[in-house]
């Protein structure tokens, strides 16, 4: 991943803590200027970006201290896959109801969860959850309170509700995932549930269990089309 100004996140923090400057995660006037002191250093190219020469360089001068944060993307289960879309998804015994038609939301949920606590777990499994909790609707899906029953079920570190960006940038600093209910635009027609992996400042990523191609969104636009974030935690030590 390239950094540069305007970059945000955990990946700046770290270069940040580095090149000894102040670590808010903002890829501001006062970070470029450190990367542009350490390329004047090093013999590089002093464009205040950081590429791949300028990476080289931080690994090779700062040696054990070099650890930059691995952002990989979480388990990203798919609605439509055979192996569970016909399954029914129904809190009224509709079969015309399954995971493909409107299970977007265990398995949204999903992903977080065999991401950040057990492998093992798949969309049916939140699916039988959901249900037992009383918490898919009738017509509409999922209900938001399926998040919460889910944060009480599963060990996380924490669980926070909020439409913040602020809310979505700090759990995603802390390594955690967040499913984002979004509204009618890119992710949907109506409703949908995604899981939001990663923030880079510009852009907003995410897994969408409808979708193999719909994967990132401009801030702007994904902040407009936004109802609310389900914010997950990692255990901690």
């Amino acid at each position: 991943m390239t950094l540069k100004t305007g970059s945000r996140g955990a990946e700046v923090r770290w270069l940040q803590t580095l090149l000894n400057v102040k670590a808010d995660g903002v890829f501001g006037p006062v970070t470029k200027e450190a990367v542009l002191r350490f390329q004047a250093e090093q013999g590089l190219k002093q464009d205040g970006i950081v590429g791949k020469y300028t990476r080289a360089a931080l690994e090779s001068a700062f040696g054990e201290k070099y650890k930059a944060p691995a952002f990989t993307k979480p388990v990203d289960y798919k609605q439509y896959d055979a192996r569970w879309a016909g399954k029914m998804y129904s809190s009224h015994g509709d079969a015309s109801q399954t995971i493909r038609s409107s299970g977007c939301g265990p398995t949204a949920l999903a992903d977080v969860v065999a991401t950040l606590i057990d492998a093992n777990v798949t969309p049916p499994e939140l699916s039988e959850k959901a249900l037992s909790w009383g918490d898919r609707t009738r017509a509409n899906g999922t209900a938001w309170s399926f998040f919460a029953h889910a944060a009480k079920e599963y060990p996380f570190g924490g669980y926070e509700k909020t439409s913040s960006l602020r809310g979505l940038e700090k759990c995603l600093d802390a390594g955690g995932l967040v499913v984002a209910s979004m509204g009618k635009g890119y992710w949907t027609k109506g409703g949908h549930f995604i899981c939001v992996w990663k923030y880079d400042g510009a852009y907003i990523y995410a897994c969408d269990p409808a979708s193999k191609s719909r994967t990132k969104q401009k801030t702007q636009s994904f902040m407009a089309e936004r109802k609310m974030f389900f914010c997950f935690y990692p255990k901690t030590d």
